[in-house]
């Protein structure tokens, strides 16, 4: 039995004395009583776990262990009333002829402490420690807090591994997978036997280049594109290895082959080479390949957010989206290679380093124009001597192995045909969306069910720049090519316009396919796509591990060095404060140093700063990718942050500085250019009443809110502008404030006004650190240069990609949104639950409706608040007071439509006003649609403040009970 066992003088009597009464009558063997706090301490919340693996333990090694400090039984118990006995010393545990059990009573419930009761399982049930299957190549994933931690962590794994030959290398990538905590900086290693995965390790240890270790930075939010190959990327033995190794590879290659009836598998096997590259083996041979690898990542729970096909490749995308079932793929995909193959072979293939416009005008009905793979990359295709003579202007040209001219006019002999086959088919509505490389943009379900696309997707030109803009468009950020070999890749790297996008190929035409397969999965689990890694090694040896490679500090003072403290001949001021005694040699340093060296200078300033605000010992504590607010900067910090930044550097920053550059690496590029351009005047000045913001505070001070209004709106109309998100330029990734596995996760919307953005909901999620997911989605057109909306629903398209980003998987999640952002949040979850990707639930933060005008004097005093709050943000630049005007006219137009989600609506108890009304509710907002409400302590402003804490628990007592459908 582990007891509670806190050493109180009430707790432990009462405790004990239960235990004598239920456990300790008519007993041979004593029960053998112990704590775990003797060992570890109270450890509170997690007392009952730590019992649990304390027992666990016990029963792997057949030892009882000696509780500490409890030599003596208390005086106190009445230990003659039955038969209990203290573990003062280590005791045999051994196996006997019933199972062993353990009582653990550390779980704290409400004053109380529950119990509960283990068991060994039985031997029958305990499988045979030596039953892990070879894998023909192996990743070994690593993670840890910091960059500069992972070298630490290769280097204990490989030492522990070198240790302990008799590990399996499989049942060790289990365990790192499925026992270990996935922190963001990440590394892993790949190899076919041990030597080659102890090699890698050393590699990643000692910083030395090795092609099988990478390392990365997992990211949240990013979509995953998968690009599946065209025709071109056939070869001999293709997917023989993965058929061989992997048994879901094998069953849905081996499925195609029999509808086919082609043998494929022979085909593949043989040394036929031409006969593997006559379209009607191509075509075939790589829908079977590529649709059994997506099977095969799908069972290693590696899934897409979106998709896209070169050529042939769209089958096989439309097939695994569910556009069409196996039957219907495998009718149609047969029919266009077999339609293909017997026309007359002739005609001629160019790829051209040119633009699309550069050939345009070379094309006519004996040259048609194959496919724009790049924004300097075409291919030209039709009859030979036509083709040959369109493509001899240009320097760089290479002429396709082909047997027919594909894409072109000589296609038109097989389209009536081609289309009698794909009407008598039948398909469905994608599951999982479709970019079309025939018209580069994404599919409706309307083209993808019309038997006429597909003809014309024999014919017309292959837009695969087009279709990879798209893709980035709609988020993806990760690029994974299923095929053969990597062709897709490069053509989409100098498409993709996000700098950085990972490109990943599966397959490889040289090298192994299972270890090309296993370094793609562990670039994908250094960019934040993790697999099932049970799934992916699934045997059954346990194989143990080191313990994290923690980086120490030590704080006990040494033997030599005085205990005490002499006087300080001055106080220390902390870094926000202190003088700027070193601003001109900085500056100088600055001055001396080219571009690249001020960056690294300004950022090591930066974070070393940062480090001293949020009280870490070090500037190495900050990396300088970190987002400021995931690692703790709320709006306050973020302040201090500014002004020790201006004492350093002894100039005034920009308001707003930390916020709209959001990583140590980005605000010391921005630092580098404000001090180039020598820094503007000091806020305060005659310089800021000429300015926007100053005219707004000065109007606000003298009673003129309506001009302050008028003049902003002026402002907004002469900003840019965006009508969808591609004209934004793109959607950045919600930033990520809290991480947990509780359901569900909390995707947050601030206000849409000057005090907007995600350091709103900072002291709201750290009431969910360690327990929950909470993200915050940008609301567009509050950084200094972005584009303000043109209407309502150019927002919420893009707050509904930052939604989705912030939920890539299928989990249950909650929107909250504050103040008008709650408008924002309903009217994204309307959207949402169209597109059935409903919310479990919808929370407003005390969210005004626009539109009542008995209210003047409420929004003059909202308004006189958020100037009050002005320091914190460092002042209100242009940028936001415009895109707060914006949106001030939106919200006119963002009315709650209908929802089946739930909603609840939280109301401060406190008005932040004075004298409103007569009535004591007139302050009160209220909401017109069915909802749940509860009241929290603080005002509008204050219950995301000072009673931060008191909000999120009633946002965790209502959405714990959420859970998707």
């Amino acid at each position: 039995m582990d007891a509670h066992g806190t050493g109180t003088t009430l707790g432990d009597p009462i405790e004990a004395q239960a235990l004598l009464a239920t456990y300790g009558q008519e007993r041979e063997v004593p029960l053998w009583l112990g704590s775990v706090k003797s060992n570890i301490g109270h450890t509170q919340a997690a007392a009952g776990v730590a019992g649990v693996i304390k027992m666990v333990m016990a029963m792997r090694e057949g030892v009882l262990p000696k509780t500490l400090h409890a030599d003596v039984p208390s005086t106190k118990v009445d230990w003659n009333s039955g038969h209990v006995s203290l573990l003062t010393e280590h005791r045999p545990w051994p196996r006997a002829d019933r199972p062993r059990r353990a009582g653990i009573s550390s779980f704290g419930i409400s004053g109380t402490n529950a119990h509960t009761i283990i068991e060994e399982a039985s031997a029958e049930d305990v499988p045979p420690a030596d039953t892990e299957p070879d894998a023909p190549a192996v990743v070994w994933p690593l993670s840890a807090r910091s960059a500069q931690a992972l070298p630490a962590q290769a280097e204990r794994l490989h030492a522990f591994v070198a240790d302990r030959p008799e590990l399996h290398p499989a049942a060790v990538a289990r365990a790192l997978g499925t026992r270990r905590t996935a922190f963001d900086h990440r590394a892993a290693v790949t190899g076919t036997d041990r030597d080659q995965l102890l090699a890698a390790l050393h590699a990643l240890a000692t910083g030395a280049p090795a092609p099988t270790a990478v390392t990365g930075r997992a990211r949240s939010g990013t979509r995953t594109a998968f690009l599946f190959t065209g025709q071109g990327a056939q070869r001999l033995g293709m997917g023989l290895e993965l058929r061989a190794h992997h048994r879901v590879f094998a069953e849905a290659f081996d499925a195609i082959d029999a509808r086919l009836g082609l043998d494929l598998a022979g085909l593949l096997a043989g040394e036929d080479a031409a006969a593997v590259h006559r379209t009607q083996y191509a075509q075939t041979a790589l829908f079977a390949f590529e649709v059994a690898l997506f099977r095969l990542l799908e069972s290693f729970g590696v899934r897409p957010d979106l998709l896209a096909g070169h050529s042939v490749g769209e089958l096989a995308a439309a097939h695994v989206a569910g556009v069409l079932d196996l039957d219907d793929a495998c009718t149609l995909v047969a029919a266009r290679g077999r339609l293909m193959q017997a026309l007359p072979e002739g005609g001629a293939m160019v790829a051209v380093q040119a633009s699309e416009d550069e050939v345009r005008p070379l094309l006519d009905e004996r040259v048609g124009l194959a496919a724009v793979n790049g924004p300097s990359s075409v291919v030209l295709s039709g009859q030979e001597k036509a083709v040959l003579a369109a493509a001899e202007g240009f320097t760089k040209t290479k002429r396709l192995a082909v047997s027919h001219a594909f894409h072109s006019p000589l296609m038109d002999g097989m389209l009536d045909a081609f289309r009698s086959v794909a009407e008598k088919l039948t398909f469905r509505e994608p599951r999982v969306p479709l970019v079309s490389t025939l018209t580069g943009r994404a599919a409706t379900a309307e083209q993808l069910c019309d038997p006429g696309y597909w003809v014309r997707h024999v014919r017309e030109t292959v837009r695969f720049a087009d279709a990879v803009g798209a893709l980035t468009a709609a988020g993806a950020g990760r690029f994974v090519e299923v095929g053969p070999d990597a062709v897709l890749t490069g053509l989409a790297r100098e498409c993709a316009e996000s700098d950085g996008a990972v490109f990943v190929a599966l397959g490889r035409r040289h090298g192994s396919e299972p270890a090309a397969l296993m370094s793609g999965l562990a670039r994908l689990h250094t960019d934040g796509l993790v697999p099932d890694w049970s799934a992916l090694f699934p045997g059954t040896a346990r194989a143990e591990l080191p313990t994290y490679a923690f980086r120490r500090d030590r704080y006990w003072l040494d033997a030599d060095v005085a205990l005490t403290a002499g006087a300080l001949a001055e106080p220390v001021l902390p870094a926000a404060t202190a003088a700027p005694v070193d601003a001109e040699p900085l500056r100088q340093r600055l001055a001396d140093a080219p571009p690249a060296e001020q960056e690294a200078l300004l950022t090591d300033v930066v974070r070393a700063q940062t480090a001293a605000i949020l009280g870490h010992t070090g500037p190495e504590a900050v990396e300088p990718d970190a987002l400021f607010l995931e690692i703790g900067m709320d709006s306050v910090s973020a302040a201090e942050l500014r002004n020790a930044l201006g004492s350093v550097l002894g100039s005034t920053l920009p308001a707003g500085a930390v916020f709209d550059h959001r990583t140590p690496a980005a605000l010391a590029v921005a630092l580098r250019g404000h001090l180039a351009g020598g820094g503007p005047a000091p806020a305060g000045g005659a310089a800021d009443l000429e300015s926007v913001s100053g005219l707004v505070r000065r109007a606000a001070a003298d009673g003129r809110m309506a001009q302050a209004i008028e003049l902003l709106r002026t402002v907004a109309e002469i900003l840019p502008g965006f009508s969808s998100p591609s004209e934004l330029g793109g959607v950045s990734d919600p930033v990520r404030l809290a991480t947990g596995d509780a359901l569900p996760r909390l995707v947050c919307l601030p206000s849409p006004m000057a005090l907007g953005g995600a350091h709103q909901y900072a002291r709201f999620a750290r009431h969910f650190q360690g327990r929950r997911d909470v993200l915050v989605p940008a609301m567009p057109g509050f950084a200094p240069g972005e584009a303000l909306p043109r209407s309502v629903d150019a927002v919420v398209e893009v707050v509904v990609e930052g939604i989705r980003r912030a939920c890539p998987d299928e989990r249950p999640y909650v929107l909250v949104g504050y103040s008008s952002g709650g408008q924002f949040a309903h009217a994204a979850a309307e959207i949402m639950e169209k597109a059935g990707q409903p919310a479990s639930g919808v929370v407003l933060l005390d969210t005004y409706l626009p539109g009542d005008d008995g209210k003047d004097d409420l929004w003059r005093q909202m308004f006189d608040g958020m100037l009050d709050r002005e320091s914190a943000l460092g002042g209100f630049g242009t940028a936001r007071l415009a895109a707060m005007s914006r949106y001030s006219d939106l919200i006119q137009h963002c009315m709650p439509g209908a929802l089946a989600a739930p909603v609840l609506f939280v109301r401060p108890e406190e008005s932040f006003a004075t004298g409103i009304g007569t009535v004591a509710d007139d302050w009160r907002a209220t909401w017109p649609t069915e909802h749940a409400s509860v009241d929290v302590p603080g005002t509008h402003f204050t219950i995301l403040e000072d009673f931060a804490a008191a909000t999120a628990e009633a946002v965790q007592a209502w959405s714990a009970g959420r859970t998707a459908g």
